[in-house]
């Protein structure tokens, strides 16, 4: 199997954030300020951020920044192998105090998206490009509806014992076309590749809402009579996903797991 250029996939970034609820903060005023205030706080070019609270799983309550950046090489002009900002980044912020005022407002409710933050960066390695969820936002507010506000789950992996990673990844990047995801589903594959929480594998699916979601598993790891039609109707997929279960654990219990709602966007 021909590598591809892994400096040129697509890399998600996951922040693990906290509020500081010993100085009386709430979710509530977290999200308020984020919304209204530190959704202006500026990207790096190619990159964006999605605000994530968790609904259920192992983080149901917490927060995680999902990063969405263009590309490894873009994320290599701000951010060293350490984790630590480049001469470029340390630029892009000197050049934007307004900014640094908003970040220094957000630090008074939570941590924020840097050191020493727990993170992880993973790199692209499959995605379903025939799914019905398009590109756009994940958050945004709408004047007098309710908010597009999609549902991100992130489901840890592990390989089987004796399985190599280049096994299990060439099983992916010759199969995952057999993938039929539900109406308004998502499906990526990530690979864990720095950081300073470094896990291995993640499933992240990106649901086009909390409605869609309810759909098929309204509770977690409780399936409805919708999910079961779907996979009868699709049985290759079923069949893929077995076939991956010799290689890899799959998503959901017993595997460590968080379904997060998309609460904020960043603008720029």
């Amino acid at each position: 199997m021909t590598q591809p250029d892994a400096s040129a996939a697509p890399v998600f970034s996951f922040y693990y954030i906290a509020i500081d609820t010993e100085a009386g903060v709430t979710p509530e005023q977290f999200e308020r300020f984020v919304q209204e205030k530190g959704v202006h706080i500026p990207c790096y070019p190619g990159w964006n951020w999605t605000l994530l609270r968790g609904l259920r799983g192992e983080r149901a309550g917490q927060y995680l920044m999902l990063f969405e950046i263009q590309s490894a090489a873009q994320r290599d002009l701000y951010l060293t192998a350490e984790g630590n900002k480049t001469p470029l980044a340390r630029q892009f912020w000197h050049e934007r105090p307004e900014a640094l005022d908003i970040l220094g407002q957000w630090k008074r409710y939570a941590t924020f998206s840097e050191r020493p933050t727990l993170y992880t960066d993973y790199r692209l390695l499959a995605e379903n490009t025939r799914s019905d969820v398009p590109r756009g936002p994940r958050y945004q507010a709408r004047a007098g509806q309710e908010p597009v506000a999609r549902v991100i789950g992130i489901h840890n992996l592990a390989l089987r014992e004796d399985v190599e990673a280049h096994t299990f990844e060439t099983f992916i990047a010759e199969n995952h076309h057999r993938i039929e995801d539900y109406p308004d589903w998502k499906f990526h594959l990530l690979k864990g590749e720095r950081g300073n929480r470094l896990d291995q594998y993640v499933v992240m699916m990106e649901i086009a809402s909390l409605q869609a979601l309810d759909v098929f598993y309204p509770e977690p790891d409780i399936a409805t009579d919708q999910a079961a039609l779907f996979a009868q109707a699709h049985r290759d997929t079923k069949q893929m996903y077995e076939e991956w279960k010799q290689l890899a654990s799959f998503s959901g219990s017993p595997q460590i797991y968080t379904d997060y709602l998309s609460v904020a966007q960043s603008l720029s």
